[in-house]
């Protein structure tokens, strides 16, 4: 099945990975690891397995800033639509996607989630103002919000 839509073609849209995503995921990350020092410190020295604890979770918030440092260095991808068909193209390839899920276009933020025709492995691209120039901002959720509006 060629994934399609009803109306009119979109030009590239390039979204590169947004530096206000990572600088908040990262903010999250500090807060839950200050949340959680506050919480065990009255149990830091009552046993050993508390400070293994801390540690443990220590580790794993490292881990997640270095997994959201990864995503910010990732490579940009642009998506269109021509002649009726969705593509993705990212640095590797040309992928001809199809919407799945649930679209969501706020004002400062879009969840486009498409899935590969050929795989089915599917894909979340989160934009926000940061993530491409006005022009490609403003033209994308012009043109979804009118897809939306067409499908629904």
């Amino acid at each position: 099945m060629i994934p399609h839509t009803a109306g009119v073609d979109l030009a590239p849209v390039v979204i590169n990975p947004s530096s206000l995503l990572h600088r908040l995921e990262v903010c999250v990350y500090i807060f839950m690891l200050l949340a959680a020092s506050i919480a065990i410190f009255p149990f830091l020295l009552t046993a050993f397995y508390w400070s293994l604890l801390w540690l443990a979770f220590l580790l794993m918030v490292a881990a997640a800033i270095k997994t959201s440092l990864r995503a910010k260095k990732s490579q940009s991808v642009s998506f269109s639509v021509a002649q009726k068909i969705w593509h993705l193209q990212t640095s590797d390839s040309d992928l001809i996607v199809k919407p799945c899920n649930e679209i969501m276009v706020w004002s400062h933020l879009i969840i486009l989630s498409v899935q590969e025709t050929t795989s089915g492995r599917k894909h979340r691209l989160v934009a926000l103002p940061d993530s491409m120039s006005s022009e490609d901002w403003r033209r994308l959720r012009v043109w979804l919000r009118m897809e939306l509006r067409k499908n629904s």
